[in-house]
């Protein structure tokens, strides 16, 4: 696969009305990233650590299917479900209703099927959910609108399947409001901190990714939609450049902003909800809920 080394441009473009080839191009190189074996390998492992380190229960992890649990649904779909971390809590928190899990990997979707074969496992994407209109209580999704080159697709997909008076539950990372975007390179090399550069002697990189990190990357965040467009992605994340290293969201693609999400869904005439609110800890983290209600 041939990956264009990314660099301190910030490159971005609209999911909606960009260059297609260079979305495309995207795509099938996240695809790749998530779906085959040797390309998720180090991303899995990631996810996998993460279950075996006990969460903060006041943590959205704990939150959403505690959520969920409450509003009593009968059958619910997950986009993005991985290794079924959330169906255990699910079931760990009283859920006895149906579950359905889509996810690209279908090795990941095997796995699944070997574990819990209770379940409806599905292997696909969420912008082509393999299920009818209306079909569900409930579809969520937890951090994984960030790292869809299509988010506005995929929302449109997720409301589809959700009855009429359902829910569309999701959290993600709110870049806009944090000014931090960890998928974006800052400064000359790719690096963690300013301050692991100056370690390794890179003076003049540390101090320019100390102006990106504290002063240009925020502005650009701030400035997002005045003149690229909606739901703008990054066509060069870290995660693609540097194949041999894994972090938080240095596979975040989406440019993630709760007020884009809000204005996208009010438009459209749904009602939308934060169980958690929007501040403190729920600010730089969009906790948010899209009511399909009658129109």
């Amino acid at each position: 696969m041939k990956i264009k080394q990314c660099d301190r441009k910030f490159r971005w473009v609209s999911s909606t009305n960009g260059d297609p080839e260079i979305l495309s191009t995207l795509n099938n190189q996240m695809t790749w990233f998530y779906a085959h074996q040797d390309g998720r390998e180090m991303y899995q492992s990631m996810l996998d650590t993460q279950e075996e380190i006990p969460s903060d229960l006041y943590s959205v992890r704990h939150l959403m299917p505690k959520y969920i649990c409450s509003l009593n649904p009968q059958i619910i779909l997950e986009i993005g479900c991985a290794s079924g971390r959330l169906y255990r809590q699910l079931r760990k928190y009283g859920y006895e209703g149906n579950y359905s899990g889509v996810e690209v990997a279908d090795y990941i979707i095997q796995q699944n099927r070997y574990k819990h074969p209770e379940a409806d496992w599905h292997c696909s994407t969420a912008y082509d959910i393999p299920f009818p209109d209306s079909y569900f209580d409930i579809c969520f999704s937890l951090y994984v609108l960030e790292h869809l080159v299509y988010p506005e697709r995929a929302l449109t997909e997720m409301m589809r399947v959700i009855k009429p008076n359902g829910r569309l539950v999701l959290v993600f990372p709110d870049f806009v409001e944090s000014g931090r975007f960890a998928s974006q390179q800052l400064g000359w090399s790719f690096a963690s901190t300013a301050s692991e550069k100056l370690r390794k002697g890179k003076l003049i990189d540390a101090l320019i990714s100390l102006y990106d990190s504290r002063i240009r990357l925020p502005q650009a965040l701030r400035k997002t939609q005045m003149n690229l467009g909606d739901f703008l992605v990054n066509p060069y994340p870290i995660c693609l450049s540097y194949l041999d290293i894994i972090g938080t969201d240095i596979d975040a693609v989406y440019v993630a902003s709760k007020k884009e999400v809000h204005y996208w869904a009010i438009e459209r005439g749904f009602q939308v909800e934060y169980p958690c609110g929007t501040e403190g800890g729920f600010a730089e983290q969009a906790f948010i809920v899209i009511d399909k209600v009658n129109i």
